[in-house]
């Protein structure tokens, strides 16, 4: 009885350390009134998968520019929490405190620093961690993006409702045993007042449910959200968040999810 009770203590610890660790991450993630004083209109869909994520965003205005960053790191639970908090820092200091500016010298910066640390991990014990994100740098005087991503799609849908997708390099922030030569390009994209832009990690069309429990998939998003985009961003995160838990249904949520959007 004794040792029911000692698990049933290290349970609820664990718990209870999680629901604290989730406190911590979220008060890193950029606060709503970061976003108004930035964009026009936004919205963040955040679900972690158990209680922390390894999902992430981040904004910053530096040089007359806003930046948004998504990112989806490696694994689930704590490490891959952690994992989103260095991120985080590492784009701090990138753009704001060294003062990068273009998105591919952003996303190379961020990748040598990143495997720097873990430079003293023993190889032979130690699974190489990465990262999949986008970022954007915008520039609302020539009302141009410049869009860089490792590994990540951006969904840029123009005020005619029009969409569009664009890719970027095929390999991600770390991981250095997947690809050694790496070179993040930039794309430029000009825009309107009212187009919409989205960035997000993949949990959400990798969801398996619906009638055939089968994944949610890449094509019914990108349908979903010109569907739903002439809607206010609060609705719209109401309506993102209702299809997802309408096509999980009873399944198990596999993977952290997240979406940024903004009005432009």
């Amino acid at each position: 009885m004794k040792r029911d009770i000692n698990l049933k203590e290290k349970h609820q610890n664990y718990i209870n350390e999680l629901n604290n660790a989730k406190i911590i991450q979220e008060g890193m993630l950029p606060k709503k009134r970061h976003f108004e004083r930035l964009f026009k209109e936004s919205l963040a869909l955040y679900i972690p998968q158990n209680t922390i994520s390894g999902d992430f965003y981040w904004v910053g205005e530096k040089h007359n520019m806003q930046y948004l960053v998504v990112g989806d790191c490696t694994g689930h639970g704590v490490s891959a929490a952690l994992l989103s908090i260095l991120a985080i820092n590492l784009f701090e200091y990138t753009v704001m405190n060294k003062g990068y500016k273009k998105p591919s010298k952003i996303l190379k910066e961020v990748d040598k620093k990143f495997i720097e640390s873990f430079k003293n991990a023993n190889i032979t014990t130690f699974d190489n961690p990465w990262i999949d994100l986008s970022i954007i740098c915008i520039n609302q005087k020539t009302k141009q993006i410049q869009f860089s991503s490792a590994n990540r799609k951006l969904i840029h849908i123009d005020n005619s409702n029009k969409l569009n997708i664009y890719k970027g390099s095929r390999y991600p922030i770390g991981g250095w045993q997947l690809e050694k030569n790496r070179k993040f390009e930039s794309q430029s994209i000009f825009f309107s007042e009212g187009d919409t832009i989205y960035l997000g990690s993949d949990g959400f069309q990798d969801q398996i449910g619906g009638p055939k429990n089968k994944k949610y998939k890449s094509k019914k998003l990108h349908q979903f959200l010109t569907k739903i985009n002439h809607l206010e961003f609060n609705v719209q995160k109401k309506e993102l968040h209702k299809e997802f838990n309408n096509w999980k249904g009873k399944q198990f949520q596999i993977d952290d999810v997240c979406i940024v959007g903004i009005r432009l």
